[in-house]
């Protein structure tokens, strides 16, 4: 019969018997430097900062960066993001997305992105907030279900800050046109009424 326990004691000793632990994730350092730019740039005590992230130039963005790089080159980045928020989930391996579903949860963050023009640190922020349980918890399982369906609150509030940010600008664009500018061109008739007329008796020869 084997003996699980296999430590040999020390004279004087007993034997200290460790439970086997896990794996422990550990994040790539890749995704470590661009998590903690994207954190700090764009989120202030647990506040996102969507006007800021609204600012981030559309060729900077993902449907700009698969122009410039390609279709599969992006989407590898994107997979690689969502492999660090899986792994990071505190569920078992049997409850979490496989390589084929991670893929196939990728394409679909490549396709909210070109409906909503997303930024690779619009998912960042997205994801790390995820993790901190900003859109609820993630109950006995993580599907790709339940990841789109976090996103899509994401989507909302990011998207009530876009149209709050372009009713602003409206209105002020509105003001400056009510405002008179100097110079304004003026039709004849609007130059004739307020002319003063001289009757033709009163004028003076030269």
């Amino acid at each position: 019969m084997k003996n699980e326990n296999t430590i040999i004691p020390i004279i004087g000793q007993e034997p200290e018997l460790k439970a086997a632990t896990g794996k422990r994730y550990v994040r790539s350092l890749e995704y470590e430097v661009i998590a903690n730019l994207a954190m700090k740039q764009f989120v202030q005590e647990k506040e996102i900062n969507f006007e800021g992230l609204l600012s981030i130039p559309l060729t900077e963005r993902i449907p700009g960066l698969i122009n410039d790089y390609g279709l599969k080159r992006a989407h590898r980045l994107i997979k690689m993001v969502l492999q660090e928020f899986c792994y990071s989930i505190p569920l078992p391996k049997s409850a979490k997305l496989s390589d084929t579903k991670i893929a196939a949860c990728a394409c679909d963050l490549i396709l909210a992105a070109y409906e909503d023009q997303l930024s690779l640190e619009d998912l960042i922020v997205f994801f790390e907030r995820a993790k901190e349980g900003a859109y609820g918890k993630f109950k006995g399982t993580l599907t790709h279900f339940s990841i789109m369906q976090k996103l899509e609150q994401y989507r909302m509030e990011r998207s009530a800050t876009y149209h709050q940010l372009k009713e602003e600008q409206e209105a002020q664009l509105k003001k400056m046109n009510e405002i008179p500018r100097i110079g304004d061109t003026k039709s004849i008739g609007e130059i004739l009424q307020q002319a003063e007329v001289i009757p033709m008796t009163q004028r003076k020869s030269g």
